[in-house]
C-alpha cells in the first residue's frame, strides 16, 4: 500500500535519515540531478567522438588512440575511454567502488 507524502512527512523522513547517517531527501535529489547532468554531457561527447579524437572523457588526458575502436569502451557509458581508464574501471568495478560519472574530467569543466 502506498502513502501520500505531505511536505511535512518528507521533511520529517529526510531529517530522520540524515540523523541516521544517510543522505537527506535534498542531498539525494542533488545526487540524482548531478548524475543525470553528467550522463547527458558524456552522451553528447560520445555522439561527436570520432577517429582522431584524442581526449579521454574520463581522465581528461590526450591518451585516446587515433583509431577510436581500439580504445576501451566504458562500462558505465557508451563512450570510448583510454586504456588506462578502462583498466581502472575494471578494477573499481571488481572492488565495488566505481567512479561516479560526475567525477569524470568531462564533467569538471
Amino acid at each position: 500500500m502506498s502513502k501520500n507524502w505531505t511536505p511535512e512527512d518528507l521533511q520529517a523522513a529526510s531529517e530522520a535519515m540524515h540523523e541516521a547517517g544517510e543522505m537527506s531527501y535534498d542531498e539525494f535529489t542533488e545526487e540524482v540531478n548531478a548524475a543525470n547532468s553528467a550522463r547527458e554531457k558524456i552522451d553528447a561527447f560520445a555522439k561527436i567522438q570520432t577517429d582522431g579524437t584524442a581526449l579521454c572523457p574520463r581522465c581528461g588526458m590526450l591518451t585516446v588512440k587515433e583509431q577510436i575502436h581500439t580504445n576501451a569502451l566504458s562500462r558505465h557509458a557508451s563512450v570510448y575511454i583510454c586504456d588506462a581508464c578502462g583498466m581502472d574501471e575494471a578494477i573499481r568495478d571488481w572492488t565495488g567502488n566505481p567512479l561516479p560519472l560526475k567525477e569524470w574530467a568531462i564533467n569538471k569543466q
